[in-house]
């Protein structure tokens, strides 16, 4: 008796299941037509909407480039949610303004919390292009991190090594703490410590090197080279910082820069210690002799 009920209630169950399915099968074949005419209008709507994207990013770039990027990405992100609408639209015509409006609510709570480090690395990205506290080409230094800015992306910023390695830095990491540019601005000053050995007019030893800095092509005179002395490491060393500027800001100009500025001062030093002591030094004096004779 109790397996006759239990057949009974499984085989209602399954009815039950079958008439539901039959149901929702129905339900989609009457609303397959515009199901089909939401994606093909949401599909032609998205295309224009990139198009149109991309048209306003590069009226804008011509003037500024990082503005041209954050418009083009905010015009493209309204016209792809009015793209949905509009298909949605199709696709349930009885969908009202008013629920609209509360699954907006209710999911962008929910979407706050559950995305909050992807939409603050997105604010932070727009915040950045808007700014523009530094641009994509710009050679930049956060930490250990330092390269080359490639692309500035909605969520990270993308930076080549001088090494030629990438590293992916979260937009609000940029926006939150300190960034070195280093090629903000057209001209850069560079330095360099020598220590040499304590010989000589000191003020001679300091004119030579900011001569042979100032000889060197690609030098600025405005501000001129400079040679000051830092330290007195021993009686009988000095420490001298070098300082010179160039209009060549990046890092592999930087090296070249060095190379050049240094190799001359080498060189100066060098001919300067190969010179006589003073300019009577190497001259023979004709009385030597006779002194030594009066005074034997």
């Amino acid at each position: 008796m109790a397996i006759a009920i239990i057949v009974s209630s499984m085989g209602s169950g399954v009815g039950k299941i079958v008439a539901a399915a039959d149901h929702l099968i129905d339900m989609l074949l009457d609303r397959l037509p515009s199901l089909i005419l939401g994606a093909v209008a949401f599909a032609l709507l998205y295309v224009l909407s990139l198009w149109a994207a991309r048209g306003v990013q590069k009226l804008i770039s011509s003037q500024r480039q990082n503005l041209g990027v954050v418009f083009g990405r905010l015009t493209s992100g309204v016209l792809i949610l009015l793209s949905f609408l509009v298909a949605f639209s199709i696709v349930a015509p009885s969908f009202q303004a008013s629920d609209l409006i509360k699954i907006l609510g209710i999911g962008g709570v929910a979407i706050g919390f559950a995305f909050q480090n992807i939409l603050q690395n997105f604010l932070a990205g727009l915040l950045l292009l808007w700014t523009e506290p530094f641009r994509v080409g710009d050679e930049i230094k956060l930490d250990a991190h330092e390269g080359r800015v490639e692309e500035i992306q909605t969520r990270a910023t993308i930076i080549r090594t001088y090494d030629d390695r990438r590293v992916v830095i979260p937009n609000a990491e940029l926006f939150t703490r300190s960034v070195i540019v280093n090629t903000a601005f057209g001209v850069r000053r560079w330095e360099y410590d020598l220590t040499l050995p304590r010989n000589g007019n000191l003020e001679e030893t300091k004119a030579a090197i900011k001569k042979a800095a100032a000889a060197v092509p690609g030098v600025l005179s405005d501000p001129a080279p400079e040679a000051l002395l830092i330290e007195l490491p021993a009686p009988e060393t000095v420490k001298i910082r070098v300082l010179w500027a160039t209009h060549d800001p990046s890092q592999h100009q930087m090296l070249g820069s060095y190379d050049r500025v240094l190799s001359a001062i080498s060189d100066a030093l060098h001919s300067r210690k190969a010179q006589p002591a003073g300019p009577d030094s190497g001259r023979r004096d004709p009385n030597r002799r006779d002194r030594a004779t009066r005074a034997a």
